[in-house]
């Protein structure tokens, strides 16, 4: 169903550097898009000087958005679109975007200076990837947020870094090939968000366009599961992007907002009709969505998401359906929450232990 090759043989022409785009998806984020852009144009490379390619599609916006696109002239490629979410911006990006290599930028977010040379120097040294992914750098933007401030020099305090592996002291770079794993319904692997993500375009066609819900839903999921089901990547452990956290994030570190698992729902039906290999992955994933669904209020919920259930219901046979039942009624156990609140009550302990301990020891010292 998707023939993908999985390996670049050099041509004539390979000694000329790659063109690379970079997708910029935004939607009312005036106040951070010229960063985002202002990061990719300053970008630190030895490719020739047409080489990188910025595409900047917004989303419907209805604040300064257009403005700032049209400040930059031909120095972009804009795409100015009806709202209809990420997925039909991916969908318009990559329409427009002509790269060999696609990056994807979230417009609240910026690159690191050399990010797009390294991302080449990786696709260059391992030809059979069809992916590269990396670590994110979170950094506290929230008073750019707050005072509407555009300038690409604002920074804020580092807050934390993504992981991409569990268990482990410190994530190192490595070539990783979860295809297997994935037609088993597991992925050892905490992928990044948007802007963490880079492709080689033969790979990304085999994905984009792709179905458009016209629904909240996590485009980049979609995206990024699919490729790891296709193709071996590359996960770099260098803090390529930096991620802005300013309280109106969709899901990341949001205290007052859940991660929206219900979400879930729309792409493990999508991953299940567009790549049917995955149907155990989308199985679990669907569970996981549907738990978090039974325990949301109706009226925070759009109606769409009972349309995507039963058609989800209907492409399951008995023995699917049995054990999607399982997993949900697992992860519904009443006894969870007993256990998180457990679990919270021994943390919150621990670290009054050890600030009662410092504070000690700071009094012994004077």
């Amino acid at each position: 169903m998707h023939n993908l090759p999985l390996s670049v043989k050099p041509s004539k022409s390979s000694a000329k550097p790659p063109l690379i785009s970079v997708v910029i998806n935004n939607h009312n984020y005036a106040h951070f898009l010229s960063g985002a852009i202002e990061s990719v144009l300053a970008q630190q490379h030895s490719f020739g000087e047409d080489s990188v390619e910025v595409v900047v599609v917004d989303d419907g916006s209805t604040d300064q958005s257009h403005a700032v696109i049209a400040s930059y002239g031909n120095k972009i490629v804009p795409v100015l679109k009806a709202n209809g979410g990420q997925d039909s911006a991916f969908n318009a990006g990559f329409a427009r975007c002509k790269g060999e290599f696609v990056c994807l930028l979230d417009a609240d977010d910026r690159f690191a200076p050399d990010k797009l040379e390294q991302i080449v120097r990786c696709f260059r040294a391992h030809r059979d990837i069809g992916w590269c992914f990396h670590a994110l750098r979170l950094e506290d933007t929230r008073l750019v947020h707050a005072v509407g401030n555009t300038s690409s020099n604002t920074s804020g305090n580092t807050i934390g870094t993504t992981r991409a592996f569990g268990g482990r002291g410190r994530d190192r770079s490595q070539v990783c090939d979860f295809r297997e794993s994935l037609r088993f319904g597991t992925l050892p692997f905490y992928p990044p968000a948007t802007s963490g993500l880079c492709f080689r375009r033969s790979l990304l066609a085999c994905i984009l366009p792709m179905p458009e819900t016209f629904i909240n839903t996590s485009a980049d999921r979609y995206v990024r599961i699919a490729a790891m089901s296709l193709a071996p990547g590359y996960f770099l452990a260098d803090e390529l992007t930096i991620q802005g956290i300013h309280g109106n994030n969709v899901s990341t570190l949001r205290c007052d907002r859940p991660s929206i698992p219900e979400r879930q729902i729309v792409v493990a039906y999508l991953l299940r009709t567009q790549f049917p290999e995955l149907s155990q992955y989308a199985d679990r994933l669907f569970s996981r969505g549907l738990s978090a669904y039974n325990r949301c209020s109706p009226e925070t919920l759009e109606p769409e998401y009972a349309d995507f259930i039963r058609d989800y219901w209907q492409l399951c046979s008995p023995m699917d359906s049995f054990l999607i039942t399982l997993l949900r009624l697992y992860r519904d156990r009443p006894w969870r929450a007993v256990t998180h609140q457990a679990a919270d009550y021994y943390n919150f302990t621990q670290s009054r232990r050890r600030a009662v301990a410092k504070e000690s020891r700071v009094s012994a010292i004077r």
